[in-house]
């Protein structure tokens, strides 16, 4: 079943009675852009409406815009955890299966409870000027990061859109918002549904990272942004791009090509968090430290010097070999043809079966290591990115179709919302004329007196305008021929204002229609102006994430067998073989911090994993 797109649900918000099942929504009120439609706050893959009661309770209504398999049951689970642990952070959220109605069918809607404040790198924007509010945010994010850990809580997409942040005092209040990805124990071997933001997530990082560590990259790189904008506030100017906390992928896949970490890695104060957040770029995800330790120097992380000395290309420390890797495959392999030659000689058949069971057995282990190779899990993130960045701009397109169905029903109304307004304009003037008719008037109407007046007052009905059949139902101890005979004095007055009844708009009023309908084509427009940019955005980030997966080697499970057998090397880019990958001991020299690492061979970063 295909999901609607944000006009869609727009339109059915506009009638939050019959479009919610919610009781509470039922009776809301969406917040409204200039035209009076809901105003949603659309993301990705969700739009998000502000509601608000009778009451003055304000929630959001998040209606999803593509099925999520497993989204009950994950919601389900993180809300019976976020309430037996109960963090300031976190919000009360409700997940509705059958949530909201639109064109006839029924979807889920998660109803979470309205965070103000402003999204952190808005916050962050706005208090440029303001390094010390920065700097106790940053406090405020590290002591929120650990609690998040003591808890065994991860976000899973820790980025400014699912930070809010507002004021208490002179003290900033962090909450986090969007659940989706979060890890919570009870889904302990589960896979993540998305990866995060790209600009937040370590370079490797796959569905398959998905535990109580998940968060120590973006929570270092969050960190770090902090720091720098308070320390250095004109670095915003040069890397702010509205979605980012100065950082971007980028930096991440290429952290010694990157200017801004360059800058950072120049100043003495945020040397060494620059340090760590280009450390963690080259450690498994998983191996990331925690962000107090690192920030209270108890963190262990390994000198790495990855710029290559004649080429100059990036390359990945913890992609080499290691001494296991490096040794278990020709060992395995040695004594299992030492051991097949021997049978084969002892017991021919035996040597048959040593050695198709050591086949299976490489490559049993073989496979086990081969989705953890930094190829493959680059490989598969970049193609994670790429599907994503793919859907959202599906997404986008279905936008762009409802808005132009949209635009032209709008302009196909004209005619009826002309007979509409005519329609309110000839019943503006029977009310004119009939509310200076007063119900005192029947007392000179044949067959009825002044206790029919006196009843009709009663009920509060005072002028001929009032006297409608519904309300003179409504009358009890009224005859059937009294009820007529008031009935028949309104139509005498109805039929009095007949001939100043309008028979078309005057040119005022058909201005008017026409600016009115003018304006909801050009709000339309550019909402569709503003979805093709963003389509052309993505389309340039989804080909940068292809160009990057496109430099990196295919390497198959048989491949890389026969690469742990040094019988072959990995190809440089597209296929192409490199060189035999030097063995040996390389000369050690200094690095940017001062420690010393060992210099890496020449090449791509892959030719020496």
């Amino acid at each position: 079943m295909s999901y609607p797109t944000p006009s869609d649900y727009q339109e059915a918000v506009q009638d939050p009675a019959s479009a919610f099942t919610d009781p509470e929504l039922k009776t809301a009120s969406p917040r409204e852009n200039v035209l009076g439609l809901p105003q949603p706050v659309t993301g990705a893959f969700a739009a998000v409406f502000p509601m608000t009661t009778e009451r003055g309770i304000r929630y959001a209504a998040k209606c999803f815009l593509a099925h999520v398999p497993g989204q009950q049951q994950r919601y389900a689970a993180i809300s019976r955890y976020l309430s037996a642990v109960d963090l300031p952070w976190t919000v009360a959220f409700e997940f509705q299966p059958r949530g909201i109605h639109v064109h006839g069918d029924v979807y889920p809607v998660l109803k979470m409870e309205w965070v103000e404040g402003a999204g952190l790198n808005r916050f962050v924007g706005d208090h440029l000027d303001d390094p010390d509010v920065l700097a106790r945010l940053a406090e405020r994010w590290r002591e929120l990061c650990t609690g998040l850990e003591e808890a065994e809580i991860a976000h899973g997409d820790l980025q400014h859109g699912n930070v809010r942040v507002a004021t208490d005092g002179e003290k900033p209040v962090i909450r986090l918002v969007d659940y989706d990805t979060m890890y919570v124990p009870e889904l302990d071997g589960e896979t993540s549904p998305e990866v995060g933001h790209r600009n937040y997530q370590h370079p490797d990082r796959t569905e398959r990272d998905f535990g109580p560590r998940v968060d120590r990259f973006s929570a270092l790189a969050v960190y770090t942004g902090l720091r720098a904008c308070a320390a250095r506030p004109e670095l915003w100017q040069a890397y702010d791009t509205g979605e980012n906390l100065l950082f971007r992928d980028g930096d991440f896949y290429d952290p010694d090509g990157s200017p801004l970490l360059a800058e950072l890695r120049g100043d003495n104060e945020l040397a060494p968090l620059a340090d760590a957040l280009r450390t963690a770029c080259y450690l498994e995800p998983e191996d990331v430290p925690a962000l107090d330790d690192i920030v209270r120097g108890d963190a262990s992380l390994p000198a790495v010097n990855v710029r290559s000395r004649s080429r100059g290309r990036t390359r990945k420390p913890s992609a080499r070999r290691d001494p296991v890797e490096g040794a278990w495959a020709p060992l395995l392999a040695t004594v299992l043809l030492g051991a097949a030659a021997v049978g084969h000689v002892v017991v021919p058949a035996y040597g048959v079966a040593v050695a198709l069971a050591g086949v299976i057995a490489l490559g049993i282990v073989a496979g086990l290591r081969y989705g953890r190779h930094p190829v493959v899990r680059r490989r598969r993130r970049l193609a994670r990115e790429s599907e994503r960045i793919t859907r959202l701009i599906q997404n986008i397109r279905r936008q762009i179709d409802s808005l132009s169905v949209r635009r032209q029903q709008v302009l196909d109304s004209v005619d009826e919302r002309r007979e509409e307004r005519l329609q309110e304009l000839r019943e503006e003037v029977i009310y004119d004329h009939l509310k200076h008719h007063f119900i005192g008037e029947l007392r000179d109407v044949e067959g009825l007196t002044h206790k029919h007046v006196v009843r009709m007052k009663s009920a509060n009905i005072r002028t001929a305008y009032e006297a409608t059949a519904e309300r003179l139902g409504e009358l009890r101890r009224l005859s059937d021929t009294t009820r007529t005979r008031i009935a028949m004095w309104r139509a005498t007055l109805v039929r009095e204002a007949e001939d100043e009844l309008p028979d078309e708009l005057s040119p005022a009023e058909e201005r008017r229609l026409r600016r009115y309908v003018q304006h909801r084509v050009e709000d339309i427009d550019a909402e569709m102006r503003r979805a093709r940019e963003k389509i052309e955005v993505q389309t340039r980030e989804r080909e940068e994430v292809e160009e990057r997966r496109d430099d990196l080697p295919q390497l198959s499970v048989g491949r890389y067998i026969t690469w742990l057998l040094y019988l072959v090397s990995l190809p440089r880019r597209g296929g192409r073989e490199g060189p035999p990958t030097p063995s040996g001991n390389t000369p050690a020299r200094e690095n940017a911090s001062g420690s010393s690492a060992p210099t890496a061979p020449d090449g791509p970063w892959w030719e020496s994993v």
